[in-house]
C-alpha cells in the first residue's frame, strides 16, 4: 500500500515527487513506461523558461508560468544547474505593431517583468543579424538544461525513499474503499498490483487514456508534432537572445523561433503539424526544409538553405474539445466527479517546463 502513486516521470511528475518528498513523509511510487526518467516529451522541447506573456490572464497557464518562472531560476541557482537568463525578442514589421502592443498589454496583466517595445535601432544594437522594424523585448525569458533539472528532482525524490518502476505501464485501475487498485505491467511483462490512497496522473502523451480508465468523460488529447532544424557551426554564438516571430494562431503555436543550447549551437523550431494518429513518431521530415528556410529568412539576415539540417522532433499533447484545441492545462482533483484522491494533469504542454515547480508545490499541498 502506497500513500501516493505518480504516473509519469517527466518534468511534471518529478517536480510533484520532489515537492511531496520535501513537505511530507508519505510513501510514493512513480510508474514510468520508459527505461529512465525524462525520456518522453520533457526531453524534446526548446528548453525555454517562458515569461508568461502569451497566456490568457486568469488561465492555469498564466498562473503557473508566472509563478514557476522565478521558482525555476531560484532552484537552478541554489542547485548549480545551468541556465541562461538571456532574454527574448518577439519581432515584427511596422504593420504588426498592434499585435505586439496587444502582447505587451497581456504581459502587463500577467505581471511579466522586464518587458518593453523597442525600435529598429535598438533591435540592431542587441542583435545585428536580425531583420525587424519593431520588437517586444522580454528580459525574464531564458533557457535551461532540462535534463539537469529533472535529474535534480529525481535525486531529491530518491533521497526521500520514493520507489520507481521503469519500463512499466498502468493497464487497469479500479476504485476501492482504500483508494485505488492499479494493475501494472512491469519490465518483465508481468502484472503486479499497487494500492494507493492518491493517484496523480502525469502521464504526458497518455494522460487522457489513463484518466479515461476511471472516467470515460475525461478530456481527450490530439498530438501536435514539432520539428527542429539546427543551424551550421558558422552560426555558433551568433545570437545572444532568443528570437521569436509573432504567434502562429492558425496552428496554436508560438511560431518557428530561434533558440540555442548551452554550447551556443543555434536551432530553429518547432514547426506545428497536427498528427492524424496518436503515435510517437519523432522523425524529422526533410520536406520541411523549405518551410524552415522561408520562415527563418523572415527575420535572420544572411541565412542560407544549406545552413539548415534536421535536428530533432517533439510532440505536444493538446486537449481537444468540440473539434478545437483547448488553450489551457487541465489540472483537477476529481473529487467532485466521485473520485477522491485522483488528480489529473492533462494537456501539460508548453509552458509545462516553466510551470513544473509551481504545479508540484500545489499538488503536494492538495495531498497534505
Amino acid at each position: 500500500m502506497f500513500d501516493v502513486v505518480i504516473i509519469g516521470a517527466g518534468i511534471v511528475g518529478l517536480a510533484i515527487a520532489r515537492s511531496i518528498g520535501e513537505t511530507t513523509n508519505k510513501s510514493v511510487l512513480v510508474v514510468e513506461k520508459e527505461e529512465s526518467f525524462g525520456r518522453g516529451i520533457s526531453s524534446r522541447s526548446s528548453e525555454v523558461i517562458h515569461s508568461g506573456i502569451y497566456y490568457k490572464p486568469g488561465s492555469l497557464k498564466a498562473k503557473y508560468c508566472t509563478l514557476g518562472r522565478d521558482m525555476v531560476y531560484d532552484f537552478c541557482a541554489k542547485n548549480d544547474i545551468w541556465y541562461n537568463k538571456c532574454g527574448k525578442l518577439i519581432v515584427g514589421r511596422h504593420h504588426q505593431s498592434e499585435e505586439l502592443n496587444t502582447l505587451y498589454k497581456n504581459g502587463q496583466e500577467n505581471d511579466v517583468s522586464e518587458i518593453q517595445i523597442i525600435d529598429k535601432k535598438e533591435i540592431n544594437n542587441l542583435e545585428p543579424n536580425i531583420k525587424a522594424d519593431i520588437a517586444l523585448y522580454i528580459g525574464c525569458t531564458g533557457i535551461i538544461s532540462t535534463h539537469d533539472l529533472m535529474a535534480a528532482f529525481y535525486k531529491i525524490s530518491q533521497e526521500n525513499d520514493h520507489d520507481y518502476l521503469f519500463k512499466s505501464q498502468i493497464i487497469d485501475v479500479r476504485k476501492v474503499d482504500s483508494g485505488y487498485e492499479l494493475n501494472i505491467e512491469n519490465a518483465q511483462g508481468e502484472t503486479e498490483k499497487a494500492l494507493s490512497q492518491w493517484v496523480i496522473n502525469a502521464a504526458g502523451l497518455e494522460s487522457d487514456l489513463v484518466a479515461q480508465m476511471i472516467d470515460e468523460n475525461s478530456p481527450s488529447l490530439r498530438y501536435s508534432k514539432g520539428c527542429y532544424y539546427k543551424l551550421s557551426s558558422k552560426w555558433r554564438g551568433a545570437f545572444e537572445h532568443l528570437v521569436y516571430p509573432l504567434p502562429d494562431e492558425k496552428h496554436g503555436s508560438l511560431g518557428i523561433h530561434l533558440s540555442f543550447d548551452e554550447t551556443q549551437m543555434m536551432r530553429l523550431g518547432p514547426s506545428a503539424n497536427w498528427m492524424d494518429e496518436k503515435e510517437e513518431n519523432y522523425d524529422v521530415e526533410e520536406y520541411l526544409l523549405d518551410q524552415f528556410y522561408s520562415e527563418g529568412c523572415q527575420y535572420i539576415r544572411g541565412l542560407e538553405k544549406e545552413d539548415l539540417s534536421p535536428d530533432y522532433a517533439g510532440i505536444r499533447p493538446k486537449i481537444w474539445m468540440d473539434e478545437n484545441p483547448m488553450p489551457d492545462f487541465y489540472i483537477s482533483h476529481e473529487q467532485e466527479k466521485g473520485f477522491p484522491g485522483w488528480i489529473n494533469l492533462i494537456g501539460i504542454e508548453s509552458p509545462g517546463l516553466t510551470s513544473a515547480i509551481a504545479i508540484g508545490k500545489d499538488i503536494a499541498s492538495w495531498i497534505t
